[in-house]
């Protein structure tokens, strides 16, 4: 794994998050699709094309290297075990 600095894991970090927005989107319609082919005359095609454009986003973003430092991962853990003791009571 390369070195990254500072500039490029902000990039990233911005296009993995617009990345995620626009799977979302091509998700919903994938299941909005899926849903109108099933109940009305729309061709199976759509909603193969919206999941082909999802996955590939999806290979795009998991591609795209972060830098996640270890105060974050260590961060999210606490919380984590925060939330697991509060549901046990």
């Amino acid at each position: 794994m390369e070195k990254l600095t500072n500039d490029q894991n902000i990039k990233n970090l911005k296009k993995r998050k617009i990345l995620r927005s626009i799977i979302i989107v091509c998700c919903i319609a994938t299941i909005v699709l899926s849903l109108c082919s099933l109940f009305f005359n729309l061709h199976f095609i759509f909603p193969l094309i919206a999941f082909i454009i999802s996955t590939i986003l999806i290979n795009i973003r998991e591609k795209t290297p972060i830098k996640i430092s270890k105060d974050l991962e260590l961060k999210r853990v606490e919380k984590a075990l925060e939330k697991h003791k509060k549901g046990r009571r």
